[in-house]
């Protein structure tokens, strides 16, 4: 078993100083995403916290990595948390590593903020990334509440990021999670997830197989940091000021998003 140390250090910031503006270009052909509030990410270790869109394709998480490294640049350690199948993919998973992801896993994600770096996290996960599209301006993280014991723990400012357009991508018609749960299927991969979908380049399918976004407009919105001083790292233990911290989040984030939605300004677009 690699050591946390060794995980970290596969992040190749000359590799992607090398890819940034290339795929900066080629991404700002395809999409257009305005990502803003990157001011207000602070120095230092900080959990920044999203909710996840477009299933695994994600490009708002990409607008906000190339966003992010236009910023802050890439020498900076800044890590996001990944789910496990994709560093068991060839090709991907080194991909992955030299870029910064590093697995989901509590002890992981400690380690990264102890070195004072920056990780990026989506609590909902599968669950958010794949809800139904009736819900796709709803944040949704579930009964997770591992973010937040860890931004204690860690002494980890959170740093919410809305996200709003990447699920316009494609079209959830259920996430199939009662299915996922009967099935054995959440305890043979741990993604909770057996989504029915319409979209590009399968037209209907069944399953969290990557899609082809058509061009999208997106927003990604940084919010001011959410820290709590008084507290100290023993909260992480007591499920009641957990829970009120997880609400605090969640509450915060859902608001923006209800208001990114009111302002309009995402959705497909035309490519020319």
């Amino acid at each position: 078993m690699r050591s946390h140390h060794d995980v970290l250090s596969a992040r190749d910031p000359a590799f992607i100083r090398a890819w940034h503006p290339r795929l900066a270009r080629l991404f700002r052909r395809y999409h257009r995403c305005t990502v803003t509030g990157l001011e207000r990410v602070p120095p230092g270790r900080a959990l920044l916290v999203g909710n996840h869109n477009g299933g695994t394709s994600t490009p708002d998480t990409v607008a906000l990595l190339l966003a992010y490294w236009a910023r802050f640049g890439v020498d900076e350690p800044a890590y996001g948390l990944a789910h496990d199948l994709g560093f068991h993919v060839p090709l991907l998973g080194g991909l992955l590593r030299r870029i910064g992801a590093i697995p989901a896993s509590q002890g992981m994600a400690f380690a990264a903020l102890e070195s004072d770096a920056k990780v990026l996290v989506y609590p909902g996960g599968d669950l958010d990334a794949y809800k139904p599209s009736s819900r796709r301006h709803t944040v949704v993280f579930g009964p997770r509440r591992g973010f937040v014991r860890l931004a204690l723990r860690a002494r980890a400012p959170i740093v919410p990021v809305v996200s709003l357009g990447a699920h316009e991508g494609f079209h959830v018609f259920t996430d199939g999670a009662a299915f996922a749960r009967a099935s054995g299927w959440k305890r043979r991969t741990r993604m909770e997830v057996i989504p029915v979908i319409a979209g590009l380049p399968w037209g209907l399918w069944v399953g969290p197989l990557p899609h082809l976004p058509p061009p999208l407009r997106m927003k990604v919105r940084a919010l001011p940091p959410i820290a709590w001083p008084a507290l100290d790292a023993t909260a992480a233990d007591d499920d009641a000021v957990v829970e009120r911290c997880f609400e605090e989040v969640r509450a915060t984030m859902q608001a923006e998003l209800d208001a990114m939605v009111r302002e309009g300004g995402y959705g497909l677009r035309t490519p020319w």
